[in-house]
């Protein structure tokens, strides 16, 4: 997506999306208030391949979540960085080799007028 030139509001909805995603696994993870138990069946079957004890388990407390969520924050911040230089060296690659093909096609149309023998 960053490679490709979408409008800057498409990039920041991303950007937003993924960021709120981070937020709400932070809150998930210090709270337990049953968002990753969304998708579970009511008959609790699901337990026996999420883990090998008989409850769920606990939170990891609030402060070990804010680290964390605060490393992945860092570490999507990093990743977004160097795609976008990545993306930005792409494109201004992209801009010259158009502009040679086009120079070249001009000097092209320049020689077909001669009459070279």
């Amino acid at each position: 997506l960053l490679v490709l030139e979408c409008p800057m509001r498409t990039t920041f909805t991303v950007v937003a999306t993924c960021l709120l995603w981070l937020l709400v696994l932070m809150f998930e993870s210090a709270f337990r208030f049953g968002f990753y138990d969304i998708e579970g069946t009511p008959d609790q079957s699901y337990r026996k391949w999420v883990c090998e004890c008989e409850e769920l388990p606990f939170a990891r407390g609030i402060e070990e979540s804010i680290v964390v969520g605060v490393s992945q924050f860092f570490i999507f911040v990093v990743d977004f960085i160097c795609t976008r230089g990545f993306a930005a060296a792409v494109l201004e690659e992209k801009n010259r080799i158009l502009a040679s093909i086009q120079t070249a096609n001009l000097i092209a149309e320049s020689l077909s007028r001669f009459d070279l023998e």
